[in-house]
């Protein structure tokens, strides 16, 4: 398998291990009801959202160069495959995450931009941004995970068809080239947990808000 989708894959394992390990510690921060115990819930909520979020980020700029190609072969492949495993909804859904994704970095970058360097109040204004961005891109991220093998799904199909033409990697620079995000400053994670910013945590368990 080509670099770019061993790198796919990994990152899926990565974001598989966020949510066992949420899914695995949420419980014990909750009462019966699954009601959040204490301010604990909210701190590793936060860091699971930055966590989902790191693995998700790159794909802002890189996204575009695997999806353009996948759905370029698309009409080639079996359509029994194609409808069984949903490649045609799987890639649109990939393509609204990076949208929204997109969305989600721009109002931060925003706030980042307008930062004053030495103000007493920037380090807080950061740290609160950041966890904003991370929640609020929370959906996208895990949606982005869910979908993502279809990408790897897509390529090992599209293997048997590959003759002469270009490369992956002219492939992947020309889908880039294609993408109105080239260029994209990479999104930073949040490092460790931020200050709550107020939102109504999710109940115990689940993969939700």
């Amino acid at each position: 398998m080509d670099e770019p989708f061993l790198r796919l894959a990994a990152s899926i394992e990565a974001g598989e291990k966020v949510l066992a390990d949420w899914d695995a510690v949420s419980d014990s921060l909750c009462d019966g009801e699954g009601w959040p115990l204490d301010d604990q819930y909210g701190v590793r909520q936060q860091q699971r959202d930055a966590d989902m979020w790191t693995q998700f980020a790159p794909y802002l700029t890189d996204g575009t160069a695997l999806i353009v190609p996948a759905e370029d072969i698309l009409p080639d492949l079996d359509q029994g495959e194609r409808l069984k495993h949903r490649w045609d909804q799987r890639l649109r859904a990939l393509r609204e995450c990076l949208d929204g994704g997109r969305r989600v970095h721009d109002t931060w970058l925003a706030v980042e931009n307008a930062l004053v360097p030495g103000h007493p109040r920037t380090g807080e204004v950061r740290a609160r941004a950041l966890a904003e961005r991370n929640a609020e891109g929370w959906h996208y991220a895990l949606t982005w995970n869910e979908n993502a093998s279809a990408l790897v799904e897509i390529a090992r199909a599209a293997k048997p068809l590959a003759g002469p033409g270009p490369s992956p990697s002219l492939r992947a620079e020309a889908a880039l080239a294609r993408s109105p995000q080239t260029g994209l400053p990479a999104p930073s994670a949040v490092s460790s947990p931020a200050p709550s910013t107020g939102g109504t945590p999710d109940r115990r368990g689940g993969r939700g808000r």
